[in-house]
């Protein structure tokens, strides 16, 4: 049979159906033979006709695993891995990468569970995660391999990852724990301990650390943010820089079209002066904090108008020169420490790209104020005929009130996003506007449970995140570079 199979593989000029006749060979003489040398020798040249040929590689990987011979096994992987590249020539795995994930990852446990070479290991597993990035296991892996060669920053990197995908999941939160004692990184330990009191699954060492670092009032701040960290570290990293700075160059004129079409309609908010705080003489504790919030985040101070008589809580007034109205709702029941958030998540909405959402708060408004900018600088891009007219009006509007230099800007912007490729998720940009406010808010007040307080009693918008989605987004970034960093900034970090 071995010898008719011989001539019939050489006969044969088409590889796949050749492999199928020297996978039969290896067989016979694997089963019927029992000569596994010769076997191995005839699956092998199986996988080099038919890399696709996954059978034949099992059969190899479970003859060299029941003879222990772990050298060829990893020669094996190797050899098969060089068949899938060379054969997909660069272009990439067909199937997503999981038949090279597969190959990497098990390649890694050779590496660690018989040849115990970790740093070999390391490679391997570091080559699976490039394949699928999602595949939390082998990410598990290299974070416990970094840390048993001492490669703590590389094993904090690994575990950060593992807390990303899930973030209530309490084992990457312990673990990066302990490895900033060990780095002697007290700051990053902290965060952690704040993360697991939050989830209330800190022991008692870890409440203790949380507990004896835990801000007991306002923090007290020895620097002020700039706008290269607000950019670099505190923007959500969802949200689009392009989208906000087309919105930062109309806003002005948006905000003068807007307080027009208002007093027009007589729908323009009467400001009276005898409620005007200046913060930086009131004695109103409200007002004393909203001016600190404005200083440490770096966003210029909007007229303010505290109002006891009035319902509700911070609102941004639709004027010249912008202003916040303050009501009954925050003037009372708060602690300085619980206005802090509240105030820093509003001042936010201060930054010249997030401005706009207090003039149009819907998408829908988003949209045509959107479309509007790029009109004005491209009138040949496409919009939807649905709203085409009321683009067509709104970018005509804005066009009476807008300056040349902000045109320059604004063509400068939409010349980049068109080039970007011109998309534009705007329903996402609202949300992620809305978490750079409450990243804004912790900085400040630096407690995840009074960020749950004032999250959990805000009104719910269309379209809008849920407080627990919010929540375990803010919960990602307390124990985030990003934050250390704004921490370190102002003065407040531990150590």
């Amino acid at each position: 049979m071995i010898d008719t199979l011989h001539v019939l593989a050489d006969i044969e000029k088409d590889p796949i159906r050749k492999s199928k006749f020297v996978f039969t060979i290896a067989q016979l003489y694997r089963d019927k033979e029992s000569d596994l040398d010769r076997a191995l020798e005839m699956f092998d040249a199986a996988l080099d006709l038919n890399p696709q040929f996954l059978e034949a590689f099992e059969r190899i990987n479970k003859i060299l695993t029941q003879q222990r011979d772990w050298k060829g096994l990893e020669r094996a992987f190797r050899k098969m891995l060089r068949r899938l590249s060379s054969q997909t020539g660069g272009a990439g795995p067909a199937d997503g990468g999981q038949l090279e994930y597969t190959l990497w990852h098990n390649l890694g446990l050779i590496y660690r569970d018989r040849l115990a070479e970790p740093r070999s290991a390391i490679e391997s597993f570091k080559m699976a995660a490039r394949y699928r990035g999602d595949e939390m296991l082998s990410r598990k892996i290299l974070a416990e391999l970094y840390e048993q060669t001492d490669q703590l920053e590389a094993a904090a990197g690994e575990f950060a990852q593992l807390l990303q995908h899930d973030p209530l999941n309490t084992e990457p939160y312990r673990n990066l724990y302990k490895l900033a004692l060990r780095m002697r990184d007290y700051e990053r330990a902290w965060c952690m301990c704040a993360a697991l009191a939050f989830l209330r699954k800190a022991d008692d060492e870890e409440q203790r650390f949380f507990d004896d670092y835990k801000p007991k009032a306002m923090i007290q701040v020895s620097a002020r943010l700039d706008n290269e960290q607000w950019v670099k570290h505190l923007f959500h990293p969802d949200e689009s820089i392009f989208v906000g700075k087309v919105f930062e160059m109309v806003t002005p004129a948006a905000l003068v079209a807007k307080t027009n079409s208002l007093a027009r309609e007589r729908r323009l908010p009467v400001l009276d002066a005898r409620f005007k705080e200046n913060p930086a003489t009131s004695t109103v504790t409200f007002a004393k904090t909203f001016g600190w919030a404005s200083q440490v985040l770096g966003i210029s101070l909007p007229d303010l108008y505290v109002r006891t008589d009035v319902p509700g809580g911070l609102v941004a007034v639709p004027s010249r020169p912008p202003a916040t109205m303050a009501g009954q709702a925050v003037l009372a029941g708060y602690t300085p420490q619980e206005l802090t958030f509240i105030v820093g998540k509003h001042l936010s909405s201060y930054r010249g790209e997030h401005y706009i959402r207090n003039l149009f708060p819907t998408v829908t408004e988003l949209k045509v104020v959107f479309f509007a900018a790029i009109k004005m600088v491209k009138p040949d891009f496409l919009v939807p005929a649905e709203m085409a007219q009321a683009v067509e009006m709104t970018a005509v509007e804005f066009a009476k009130y807008m300056q040349p230099v902000e045109r320059d800007s604004l063509r400068i912007i939409v010349q980049k996003f068109v080039e970007d490729g011109a998309k534009a998720d705007l329903k996402r940009w609202l949300q992620t506007v809305e978490l750079t406010g409450a990243r804004a808010g912790l900085v400040l007040c630096a407690d995840l449970d009074i960020a749950k307080k004032v999250i959990t009693a805000e009104p719910q918008l269309p379209g809008d995140l849920t407080p627990a989605e919010k929540l375990k987004e803010l919960l990602v970034f307390s124990v985030s570079d990003q934050y250390r960093a704004l921490r370190k900034a102002l003065g407040i970090a531990i150590g």
